[in-house]
């Protein structure tokens, strides 16, 4: 039983950042959900492993971006919609104008190339150090800085000329 509450509470924790992390990669909410999914079945399956990690996020984020990858290319295969959709409804009042900002982004973002993509993701999403975004891509932690400021060059770029040049 305590096997059971320690996945629970690993669950509750983690598969809201999981499903965070993919909506910065991806548009479709289907495939996130899909991708979220299997992230956290494997997780379970994998419980042993994963719990005496000592970051499991790390192994997690990496697992979802290959899930992601997956159910992706599973979609396209049986000919399923892939077209990015909007952002989650939030809780609060809606601030259009916000919103948009908020999907002007993210749109920004997914254009990325993949590395940039995935370290900018973790990062601005997570919050995850350095190192721990390493570990996530498999990369040393000087590709991860190097990444970090690719991508934030090019989303300066393409914001500003998006907003006429304010930053």
């Amino acid at each position: 039983m305590a096997r059971a509450d320690e996945f629970d509470q690993f669950f509750l924790r983690w598969e809201p950042q999981v499903r965070r992390y993919l909506l910065w990669l991806e548009g479709d909410h289907a495939v996130i959900d899909d991708a979220a999914q299997e992230t956290m079945l494997a997780a379970h399956t994998y419980w042993d492993f994963v719990n005496h990690l000592q970051k499991p996020q790390a192994w997690l984020f990496k697992v979802a971006g290959q899930r992601l990858q997956r159910v992706h290319a599973s979609r396209q295969r049986h000919g399923l919609s892939t077209d990015p959709g909007e952002l989650p409804q939030s809780a609060g009042p809606d601030d259009l104008g916000l919103r948009e900002r908020e999907l002007v982004l993210l749109e920004a973002v997914r254009k990325l190339p993949d590395r940039q993509r995935t370290a900018i993701a973790l990062r601005w999403q997570l919050d995850l150090p350095n190192d721990e975004i390493a570990a996530v891509m498999g990369v040393s932690v000087n590709t991860v800085k190097t990444c970090l400021r690719l991508g934030r060059g090019t989303l300066e770029t393409v914001l500003a000329d998006v907003s006429g040049g304010e930053r």
